[in-house]
């Protein structure tokens, strides 16, 4: 009987403590974990910084990464869920766009719900170009249910652009998370 006993407890607490680690409410991904498309597999570097970029020995090109969101838990009622990234954007020959896209199972519909472009004009760049700097953006989401794993499967896309052997691109890390939450997670 007591063997039983705690058996059960040790099965309870496994269950408790699986359903805690499910019920992440922020999700993040390092640049070298992503998936780089095959016809750009000689573009890329993985760097030990964790970040990825396009190889210095390349004068010009795109790379396509995508890191797929395999689940991310109830994230609460908040202003914004944020699209957060660090990147590194080295001036007019380089360019990084970020962006979350939502897969319908059922119809096959592919929509964006939120993009980071470090080329546009609201983006204030940082003081030393080299640096990685914290790019962020609101999703368009409804704020109640902003992910719906039943029907939607969910990545985000990154492209790296070099337009000449003075770019750098880099892409370090990715975040999504709410406004509450990412300012305790972006220290």
């Amino acid at each position: 009987m007591a063997h039983t006993l705690s058996r059960f407890i040790a099965a309870a607490m496994l269950l408790t403590f699986a359903a805690a680690a499910s019920a992440q409410d922020i999700w993040t991904a390092a640049g070298i974990t992503g998936i780089v498309d095959e016809a750009d597999g000689g573009l890329h570097s993985f760097n030990s910084t964790g970040s990825v970029s396009i190889k210095s020995s390349v004068s010009r090109g795109t790379l396509d990464i995508r890191y797929p969101i395999h689940h991310l838990g109830p994230l609460g009622l908040s202003n914004c869920v944020e699209l957060r990234a660090r990147l590194r954007d080295t001036g007019p020959d380089a360019r990084v766009v970020v962006r979350l896209l939502s897969l319908d199972i059922t119809t096959g519909e592919l929509r964006s719900l939120g993009t980071i472009d470090s080329n546009r004009p609201e983006q204030t760049p940082p003081a030393d170009l080299t640096d990685y700097s914290l790019y962020r953006t609101c999703l368009n989401v409804d704020s109640s249910l902003p992910f719906d794993f039943v029907f939607f499967t969910y990545y985000v896309d990154a492209q790296l652009t070099k337009s000449s052997g003075s770019g750098n691109p880099g892409l370090m890390a990715l975040q999504i998370c709410t406004d509450d939450r990412c300012e305790g997670a972006g220290r």
